[in-house]
């Protein structure tokens, strides 16, 4: 009973945590490396999430074979 309970509050506020842990490994970063190099890990890191998204993928595919045919 007390695990469905954690985690339908896990569900439900899931935002909350994922915010929660991506606030402490940027917090982490900024104390361990410096503004600079976390700014830089950070960058990375969105990029790579954006080259990852299928969605992404499939526009940039899309545009160069647009500009192939041109």
């Amino acid at each position: 009973m007390e695990l469905e309970k954690i985690i339908e509050n896990f569900i439900l506020n899931f935002k909350k945590y994922l915010y929660a842990i991506i606030g402490l490994i940027t917090g982490t970063l900024l104390v361990e490396y410096g503004f600079l190099k976390t700014i830089f890990i950070l960058v990375l890191g969105f990029i790579g999430y954006k080259l990852g998204d299928r969605e992404f993928q499939n526009k940039i595919k899309k545009q160069i074979l647009n500009r192939l045919k041109d």
